[in-house]
C-alpha cells in the first residue's frame, strides 16, 4: 500500500465555426442523429454486461457462421476457433489471481514515468457501455436472438446519456428540453434523477458502480455547460440541443481517440506517427485498417468478437482491490447493500461523492493513483463475484473462468494464430508459461495470450503489446469512422478549441471533468 492509501486507511467554437456554419451543423447533425436518437426508452434494454462479461444479443453468431456479421462478428474470419478442454481453462483460470493486495501489483506511478489512472478502468467500461447499447424493442431481440437484422450499430455517441433525446425520452431532460436533468439527492450530493434508488438515465448499467455513475454525471454536466455557452454566444433556443449534443459528443469522441486509446496502445497505434490513427495538423488523420473490414454489403459496422471477448476484456486486469474517492478513506469494490463499496443502484452518499484528482489526473500538484497493471493476475475480490454480479443460478463466480470459457463459446481463435495473421511475433506457450502442459496444443486463449503479451517485456504491464492494442485501436477507430454522427465522418479535420479545450487540438477526459465543473465534489 503506497502512502497515500496508507494515510487513506487513515469566440471556442467560433474559432472553427461561424455561427451559420454552426447552425447548418448542427441541422445536419439533427436530422443524421435519427438514426440513433430515435429509439425506445432504457427500459428495452435487456441485457446487463459491463464489468462481470454477461452475454450480449448476438455474441454468439460467429460460433454458428464464421463469415456472418450482425451486431458482432469476426475480425479474423478465415482463423480457427481454438477450443481447449474446459478443465484446462478453468484450471488456468484460477491461477490468474493476485496473491495479495499490495503495490507490486500496481502500475507505475506518474512521477515514475506511468501513464495509467485508476479512472480509466471506469471511462473504459463507461466506453464500453455506449457501444454495447442494444435498445432494440424486446419482441425484435426475441425475434431476432442472434442480432443479424435487428440491431442499432455499434457506436460511442452518448446515447447512454442522451437517450432518444428529448423527445422519445423527455423524463431525462428539464422542462426546456434542453439540459440533461441532474437532482441534489437524499444525500445531499448532486446525483442523476432516481426513482427511490433506480437511475433515471439512459442505460441502467452506467448505474451498476458509484465511479460509474458518477463519470455519467459528469458528461451530463458537460452537456449542460455546453448549453449555457451556447446560449451566450446568441444561439438559438431551436438549436442547444443540437449544438450540445454535438459538441459533448464530438469532444468525447476525441478523448477517446487522443487520451483514452494512446495511453492503452501506445503512441505508436494512435498518435502524431500512428500506424493506425495517425494525426495530422490542420488535416484529416491517416487511418489504416487492414484488419477491420466489415465485409456485408451495406459495410455496416459489426462487434468484432476478438475485441468484445478478449481484448478490451484487458480492462479486467486493471481493477483494484479498493479504491480512494475522497478524503474519507478507502473503498471497497463489492460489499453488502448500502455499505462502504462501489456497489450502485442507490443514491450516491456523501462520503462516497468522488473527487476525480485521486483517480485520474486533473490536478497536477496531486499524483492520482494508478491501476493495477496490465497482466494475467487480477485483483482478489474478481474471483468470487457477488450475486449482484452474477445473479443464481449461475455459479460460475470466477470471472477469469467466465472469461475463458466465454472465449471458448464465441469460437475465438487462438493468440498465436492472431499474432500470424497479423504478421507480429509469435509468442510460444513456454514464454508464455503454458508449456506445461500438452493439453494447450501450443497454443493459447486470446484472452491470456493478449494479457501476458502486455506483462512480459518491453510492456511490463503498462500498456498492451502488439496483438490486443491492434485489435483495441483497429476496433475503436473504425467504429468511429463509420458512424454518422461522429466528427470522423462528419468534419473529419475537426479539432477540438477554446473555450472548451485549453489548447487547440488538446483535449482529454480530464479537461472534459473540469469544463463540467465536476472535478469537486459539488
Amino acid at each position: 500500500m503506497n502512502s497515500q492509501d496508507r494515510a487513506a486507511r487513515q469566440g471556442w467554437y467560433q474559432r472553427h465555426f461561424s455561427r451559420r456554419k454552426l447552425f447548418a451543423g448542427a441541422a445536419a447533425v439533427s436530422a443524421g442523429a435519427v438514426v440513433g436518437g430515435q429509439l425506445p426508452t432504457a427500459a428495452h434494454a435487456a441485457e446487463t454486461g459491463g464489468l462481470h462479461g454477461t452475454e450480449l444479443r448476438g455474441m454468439f453468431l460467429t460460433t454458428k457462421d464464421r463469415l456472418a456479421e450482425g451486431r458482432f462478428g469476426a475480425m479474423f474470419k478465415k482463423l480457427p476457433a481454438f477450443s481447449p478442454p474446459d478443465s484446462l481453462l478453468d484450471g488456468l483460470a484460477r491461477t490468474m489471481v493476485e496473491a495479495d493486495t499490495s503495490d507490486v501489483f500496481l502500475a507505475k506511478t506518474a512521477d515514475k514515468g506511468g501513464r495509467l489512472f485508476a479512472g480509466f478502468t471506469f471511462i473504459g467500461q463507461f466506453i464500453d457501455h455506449d457501444i454495447t447499447l442494444d435498445k432494440t424493442p424486446l419482441e425484435d431481440q426475441q425475434a431476432d436472438p442472434d442480432a443479424k437484422v435487428n440491431f442499432r450499430t455499434p457506436r460511442y455517441d452518448l446515447d447512454s446519456v442522451y437517450g432518444g433525446g428529448p423527445g422519445s425520452d423527455p423524463q431525462l431532460y428539464d422542462a426546456a428540453g434542453e439540459k440533461l436533468r441532474l437532482v441534489t439527492n437524499v444525500n445531499g450530493v448532486l446525483d442523476v434523477p432516481r426513482d427511490g434508488n433506480r437511475a433515471i438515465i439512459g442505460d441502467p448499467r452506467n448505474d451498476e458502480n458509484l465511479i460509474i455513475v458518477q463519470f455519467h454525471k459528469a458528461v451530463a454536466q458537460f452537456h449542460n455547460k455546453i448549453v449555457d455557452y451556447a446560449e451566450s454566444q446568441g444561439i438559438r433556443k431551436e438549436w442547444r440541443f443540437e449544438t450540445a449534443r454535438r459538441l459533448a459528443r464530438w469532444h468525447y469522441q476525441w478523448a477517446v481517440i487522443h487520451d483514452f486509446l494512446p495511453r492503452f496502445v501506445g503512441n505508436e497505434l494512435v498518435g502524431p506517427n500512428g500506424a493506425v490513427y495517425k494525426e495530422v495538423a490542420g488535416r484529416s488523420p491517416v487511418i489504416n485498417l487492414p484488419y477491420y473490414k466489415p465485409t456485408n454489403r451495406e459495410g455496416r459496422p459489426f462487434m468484432p468478437v476478438e475485441f468484445a471477448v478478449a481484448a478490451y476484456r484487458f480492462g479486467h486486469s486493471l481493477i483494484r482491490p479498493f479504491y480512494v474517492l475522497n478524503d474519507t478513506g478507502i473503498v471497497d469494490v463489492f460489499g453488502p447493500a448500502g455499505g462502504r463499496n462501489l456497489n450502485g443502484g442507490r443514491p450516491i452518499p456523501a462520503n462516497l461523492a468522488i473527487e476525480w484528482k485521486n483517480i485520474l489526473p486533473v490536478d497536477p500538484t496531486f499524483p492520482a493513483r494508478p491501476p493495477r497493471k496490465i497482466d494475467t493476475k487480477l485483483s482478489i475480490p474478481l474471483k468470487e463475484l457477488p450475486a449482484s454480479a452474477v445473479p443464481p443460478p449461475d455459479t460460475t463466480i470466477h470471472l477469469a473462468v467466465r472469461n475463458l470459457l466465454r472465449g471458448k463459446r464465441v469460437g475465438l481463435p487462438s493468440g498465436q494464430q492472431v499474432a500470424k495473421a497479423m504478421r507480429v511475433p509469435v509468442l510460444s506457450n513456454a514464454t508464455l508459461g503454458l508449456s506445461n502442459d500438452p493439453g494447450w496444443g501450443g497454443e493459447a486463449p486470446l484472452w491470456y495470450y493478449i494479457l501476458k503479451e502486455a506483462e512480459l517485456p518491453p510492456y511490463n504491464g503498462e500498456r498492451l503489446g502488439p496483438v490486443g492494442g491492434r485489435i483495441m485501436a483497429e476496433t475503436l477507430v473504425g467504429l468511429l469512422q463509420r458512424d454518422p454522427n461522429s466528427y470522423l465522418y462528419l468534419d473529419p479535420a475537426w479539432k477540438p478549441t477554446s473555450p472548451i479545450a485549453s489548447t487547440t487540438g488538446k483535449f482529454e477526459f480530464s479537461d472534459l471533468l473540469k469544463f463540467a465543473g465536476a472535478t469537486s465534489t459539488a
